[in-house]
């Protein structure tokens, strides 16, 4: 029931009526704080106006669709509402504009949009008018409300026609920043190992109580939290899940097709804009001229610069596709007119289509049911949790309760921050192995209360006790000893290093006894496999001798030139490149444009009663 309800809410029409129905029990439950604000307006242009119950409804609305449900309190401390205004300030803005404008959207658009709507659609998927007048009574819409949604949307697609179909952008800036990628630096230098433990002499207590009262700020622990938690897996159901054959084979029948891999060609492509030196090219092959030799003496491409590897159809633009998955093995296809210009290409190895043996795709879809059907136990068990929990249980009663049928390990995690570092005195900080929704329901989550149940989105839940709190604090010298001992020699052992190196490079004269080449994706140095450090080599902006550290390695470099690399220009890199730089100029100019519209028609926003109304929410709790 759970999966079919969720499914259901993909549908938007769904989405506002789930919506619908928390809003009306979140502010059914809420109205004595509002008083008389709830008629207030908050946000006006012209004839539009939005009031404080229009926001607190849609604040519901985004929250309750979030996959952790956050309470209305956690929402605003999180600035959802920021989001929800935002967004009631562009709809008004936009449909202003579109009035100004004199636009229209059409009876038969608003019609072809309700008739796309599943939620209106009968048994055979099609259009239904009682389902519609139905659908709509039950989430309280009148259909004149319905259209007007249908209304905004579309006037954001006309108004936002000029900018939202930037397909290409500025293609020098493109070319620079492939150019940077393929920047090529010879570099001259030598490589030293840092100093071990053994051979930098034992500090005394003194020292390391100097370094520890000139570096304290390196020792301080900012405010912590200890906590209790258990994890909730869907394993821990399997026991009581039942699998029939009728279902796997069911199962097999609805999935089969799933198990069945797509033909892959491996293909040679050459691009260029000489259609005329291509249809040579092919001349050339046909009286047998090899075309990997061909593609080096015309073009300059190796074959490892020509091979696209092994591609599906889909993975193909629509021009070539068809062209290339209809021929045969070791045909030449082409010239094809592409937006890049003239492309010629060769199969040389064919992939057939192949199908997962049925044993193997049993086994699968076994495996899958196992875990489908005890996630739907759990699901059901959540229930029956957070009715322990509002008993009163404690985590260990909970994890032992009969809800798992087996007890289940409670778990501790001491000293956790804000931004989800675990510190100790004795050792380094280690980031928390955990996603944003444990560390936030950590931090949401009173003292020596247990937090509410949360999914880290993949199907694994959590419940957490928070078991204290520790203030910001710089543990005395005694306590972090081994801790400023570490900090001391990572430093020291640095600076006795560089002092080595340094009187080594003067024995010399500064010359640097290795030269290598490396471009800014190098993933290896020598024989240093440290992409950081490659990193660091390419922001080098001087021609002094710099020192890097990698690994126990310390690095006497210099930069010795700087240039383009010959690369052959890469079709996808180049598409991936212009959609970044798309979306990034529509989402500043659309920033830009409503802030232009805000102006032009004088929106007054007046969000005091709103605030008042969160005050007064977070007073009563």
């Amino acid at each position: 029931m759970l999966r079919a309800l969720r499914n259901q809410t993909k549908s938007i029409f769904f989405k506002c009526f789930l919506v619908l129905l928390i809003c009306g029990f979140a502010l059914w439950g809420v109205g004595d704080l509002t008083g008389g604000s709830k008629g207030k307006i908050i946000l006006t242009v012209e004839n539009q106006n939005i009031t404080v119950e229009e926001a607190l409804n849609e604040i519901n609305r985004a929250r309750y669709l979030l996959p952790d449900r956050p309470s209305l309190e956690e929402a605003i401390k999180n600035g959802l509402h920021n989001g929800v205004l935002n967004k009631f300030e562009q709809e008004i803005l936009i449909n202003q504009e579109a009035k100004s404008l004199n636009l229209n959207v059409p009876l038969s658009e608003q019609m072809k949009s309700i008739r796309k709507e599943n939620a209106f659609k009968d048994a055979l998927g099609k259009f239904s008018q009682n389902k519609f007048n139905q659908a709509l009574n039950n989430v309280g819409l009148t259909e004149n409300k319905y259209l007007e949604m249908i209304k905004t949307e579309s006037n954001f697609k006309q108004v936002s026609m000029p900018f939202i179909f930037n397909e290409y952008y500025n293609e020098k800036i493109i070319k620079k920043i492939i150019d940077w990628q393929n920047q090529l630096r010879v570099v001259e230098y030598d490589v030293f190992k840092i100093l071990s433990e053994n051979e930098i002499p034992k500090p005394s207590d003194i020292i390391l109580k100097n370094f520890y009262d000139k570096n304290k700020k390196l020792f301080e622990i900012p405010l912590t939290r200890d906590i209790k938690y258990i994890e909730i897996n869907p394993s821990h159901f399997e026991s009581l899940v039942t699998i029939s054959d009728k279902q796997i084979e069911e199962k097999y029948e609805i999935e089969k097709y799933n198990y069945i891999t797509e033909e892959k060609r491996e293909i040679l492509q050459i691009t260029t804009q000489n259609e005329s030196k291509l249809n040579k090219f092919i001349t050339l092959t046909k009286k047998g001229k090899q075309f990997d030799d061909l593609a080096k003496v015309e073009f300059n491409l190796l074959k490892s610069d020509t091979n696209l590897g092994f591609l599906k159809k889909s993975d193909l633009p629509p021009e070539s596709a068809d062209l290339i998955f209809n021929a045969n093995l070791n045909e030449i296809i082409g010239p094809i007119k592409t937006k890049f210009g003239f492309s010629l290409y060769k199969i040389i190895n064919i992939d057939p289509q192949k199908q997962i043996a049925y044993k193997e795709a049993i086994k699968d879809i076994k495996k899958n049911l196992m875990k489908e059907l005890s996630l739907d136990i759990l699901y059901e068990k959540i229930d029956n949790i957070e009715d322990l929990i509002a008993e009163g249980n404690t985590i260990e009663e909970i994890s032992r309760s009969e809800v798992f049928k087996r007890s289940i390990k409670v778990k501790n995690l001491k000293k956790i921050s804000k931004v989800g570092l675990i510190y100790s005195y004795n050792k380094d900080s280690n980031l928390i192995d955990k996603n944003k929704e444990f560390l936030k329901s950590i931090w949401n989550t009173e003292i020596n209360e247990l937090s509410r149940i949360f999914s880290n989105n993949d199907d694994i839940y959590y419940l957490i006790e928070v078991m204290g709190e520790t203030k910001k604090e710089i543990p005395i010298f005694n306590l972090t000893k081994s801790k400023v001992y570490n900090h001391w020699f990572k430093q020291q052992s640095l600076v006795m290093s560089k002092e080595k190196a340094n009187n080594i490079l003067k024995l010399k004269n500064n010359k640097l006894s290795m030269t290598s080449s490396l471009k800014r994706n190098d993933k290896k140095f020598g024989k240093l496999y440290d992409p950081i450090l490659i990193n660091k080599i390419f922001e080098i902006d001087n021609k002094k001798i710099n020192f890097l550290v990698s690994q126990d390695n310390l690095l006497a470099i210099k930069i010795k030139k700087i240039e383009t690399d010959d690369y052959v220009f890469n079709i996808k890199n180049y598409e991936d490149l212009n959609v970044s730089f798309s979306k990034s100029f529509f989402n500043d100019f659309s920033n830009f444009f409503i802030q232009n519209l805000a102006t032009k028609h004088k929106l007054k926003r007046n969000y005091e009663e709103l605030n008042n109304y969160f005050v007064n929410l977070e007073n009563k709790n």
